[in-house]
């Protein structure tokens, strides 16, 4: 027999989960995260969920992997000490950034601007010019220069080299040049160039982005070393395939090349699985809402397909790499509630996490969370078991809500009740940020809700935003790895353009298109891909002639040569543009880069469809309990999703249990198990 496991590093708990080829079967598993060693959780429950599986390590066929490591590097700045090599007169491109400062009106009082990822004292100019727009050689490269500098990095301890000149996306060669040089004078050091990184036009982005490459390399081979030497000790012989941000994989070896394409491995792996799931169930238009125990990431899937951005933002730095579109809020099941000095209650973003994490975990925590008002109102149970196997410290988290209700002069339900609100508008508001806010309304579309808290606090929210149906996947806390499972070989290759719809036709396009296509097939065949397994997709990212808010524009290759040629794209630029802002212009369309993405399909996993039975679903009750809704306790049936089939209906209030996660369902509700064994709810007066 043949198996694939998919496995998700997050804040509080790694989440893993085996799929049985010949039987179609998945078993999942939950064991805390060791955030001091990442790689020690992971081959921990690699090796659990495997023996719980009826399986060895050693029978793992494909291995997929989400990582945190290079989001938590970048928001703890904890990663290498990068050198830059830059065009002379060009060495503070770092340190000029973009005006920007956060908001609210006066954000930038507060405002802590972190340090450049390379250092003034790190960094080195060298001559030699290439020329805009021809791409010329102007001025030789400066060699002595560069092997000048490469030595004296080194020397100083630099740990990865960052190679970024000016123009270089229209010309690389000298760029390649001095990564030739770099290979001679400091053959052990890692070294990136902004030509391959990001071959487009913005200068302060494109240093920016290779240089987060760097940041991250060093930490990000050693990690991965030491996961495939752990993997082999304990007998794999699969193949790992790492998540990139925008939802596809890479190979090991090509993620320890360009780590900066992990920055956000985990969350899309969710988003794909959801977008997957919805597409199956034929609801192609999703909100999606991942809540774990430290953060919570919502994004939008319209058509079955996550909607994705080149702009990648993680803390304060914003650089250009493709990632699905999330948006993280501080809310989740460690979030701690305090009370404020105007007696106002704050929930999060501050977090538990998984040491001690929440006052319930009996490990020491005695701040107030949303898990322990989740406890404290019964929507966990006294029967569940943390993970499936952690019993709840219910009158440790009764003591630590009590606080809250002191301060508030509150009974301990309102207190609770009172931060599951608050965490719940947290959560609203993000949800607006992908919806409302870019011209979509939420009422059009369903909400698949995941992530160990999520399930709990859905049906709230698909209240507030009248988004329905609300889809609870199967084993919903481990959704990531799930979706790893379903994702496909991806890579993204782009070409700057900056060409108006006046001066180029649809055949100039194709052509161009076609030539970045070759590129990314040639890589999708270092990663193994077979030709007749390469697919592309291809994209024209637009503007208004002398305008900088960019649209990506999904482009059908064929019709670029049709009588249309640009009109269509230009057609679908302008409805998005008037969606988003409520206005289009008179004025031509400018192309500024041109993408290819290209992908390898890998069966990772199938779904499933079965056949519906019974709409009775006593065989799975398995407990009563009052749970609080609405100011008074209610007498609550309990169920184990285990024990439900295809068809059953249940009437809210109930809540149903699993390994990883908890099911709220409200009073007037009503909650099907449809025949992807998804728990479907809609509010009564929509049934």
């Amino acid at each position: 027999m043949t198996y694939n496991l998919g496995v998700d590093v997050g804040g509080t708990f790694t989440d893993v989960i085996v799929f049985d080829e010949s039987t179609h079967e998945l078993t999942i598993d939950k064991v805390l995260s060791t955030p001091a060693n990442p790689s020690e959780g992971v081959i921990h429950g690699v090796k659990e969920a495997t023996a719980k599986a009826g399986t060895a390590v050693s029978e793992l066929e494909l291995l997929f992997h989400g990582t945190t490591v290079v989001t938590n590097m970048l928001l703890e700045e904890t990663g290498s000490r990068v050198g830059l090599i830059t065009t002379a007169g060009h060495e503070d491109v770092l340190h000029l950034a973009r005006a920007w400062t956060p908001g609210p009106l006066y954000g930038w009082m507060d405002m802590e601007k972190p340090d450049p990822l390379a250092d003034l004292a790190d960094t080195r100019g060298v001559g030699g010019t290439i020329s805009s727009p021809a791409g010329e050689e102007t001025e030789p490269l400066d060699e002595p220069a560069v092997r000048e500098a490469v030595q004296e990095l080194e020397a100083a301890g630099v740990e990865a080299l960052t190679v970024a000149l000016l123009n270089s996306y229209l010309n690389p060669a000298h760029e390649e040049r001095v990564r030739e040089i770099v290979a001679e004078e400091a053959p052990e050091l890692p070294v990136s160039i902004s030509s391959e990184i990001v071959p487009e036009y913005g200068e302060y982005e494109r240093t920016l982005t290779t240089a987060i490459n760097d940041y991250a390399r060093p930490t990000v081979i050693s990690y991965l070393e030491d996961l495939d030497e752990s993997l082999g000790e304990a007998g794999s012989t699969a193949t790992m395939n790492v998540v990139r941000s925008d939802g596809g994989l890479m190979s090991s070896q090509a993620a320890k090349e360009r780590p900066v394409e992990l920055a956000l491995s985990g969350p899309s792996g969710g988003v794909v699985g959801a977008a997957t799931i919805a597409e199956k169930k034929g609801v192609p238009d999703v909100l999606t809402l991942d809540m774990g125990g430290t953060s919570t990431d919502v994004s939008l899937v319209e058509g079955g397909v996550a909607e994705t951005t080149r702009q990648t933002k993680v803390g304060y730095r914003e650089f250009k790499s493709r990632s699905v579109d999330v948006n993280t809020v501080g809310a989740g099941g460690g979030s701690i509630a305090r009370v404020q000095l105007n007696g106002s209650l704050q929930v999060g973003p501050e977090s538990a996490g998984a040491d001690p994490g929440p006052a319930c975990y009996g490990l020491g925590g005695e701040e107030p969370t949303v898990t322990d008002a989740n406890v404290v109102l019964g929507r966990i149970p006294p029967s569940v078991q943390l993970g499936g196997r952690m019993d709840l410290d219910r009158d440790a988290a009764r003591d630590a809500v009590a606080t809250i209700a002191d301060e508030r002069d509150s009974t301990i339900e309102e207190a609770a009740q009172a931060i599951l609100d608050i965490v719940n508008e947290n959560m609203h508001g993000a949800l607006r940020v992908v919806s409302v806010e870019r011209g979509y309304d939420p009422r059009e579309f369903g909400l698949v809700a995941f992530g160990g808290a999520g399930p709990m606090h859905a049906n709230a929210l698909a209240d507030v935003m009248d988004a329905y149906p609300l889809v609870i996947p199967p084993g919903p806390g481990v959704m990531s790895a799930f979706g790893f499972l379903t994702s496909d070989i991806q890579n993204e290759f782009s070409e700057t353009y900056l060409e108006t719809d006046e001066d180029v036709d649809g055949e100039d396009v194709y052509e161009e298109l076609r030539a970045i296509e070759d590129e990314a097939s040639d890589w999708l065949a270092s990663e193994g891909v077979d030709e007749a397994d390469q697919a592309f997709e291809y994209v024209a990212e637009c503007r208004y002639f002398r305008q900088d808010i960019q649209m990506s524009i999904p482009v059908t290759l064929e019709n670029l040569r049709g009588e249309a040629g640009l009109a269509e794209i230009k057609g679908d630029f302008e409805a998005r543009h008037d969606r988003q802002f409520g206005f289009s212009l008179d004025a031509p369309l400018e192309i500024a880069n041109l993408r290819v993405i290209g992908k390898g399909t890998l069966q990772g996993v199938t779904i499933e469809e079965q056949e519906l039975t019974t709409v009775d679903p006593s065989d799975a009750e398995i407990d009563t309990s009052d749970v609080y809704f609405g100011e008074t306790y209610h007498e609550t049936p309990i169920y184990d999703r285990a024990e439900l089939r295809p068809g059953n209906e249940l009437e809210g209030p109930a809540i149903v249990t699993d390994d990883d996660s908890t099911v709220v369902i409200q009073p007037d509700h009503t909650a099907t198990i449809d025949r992807y064994a998804n728990i479907e709810i809609i509010r009564g007066e929509d049934q």
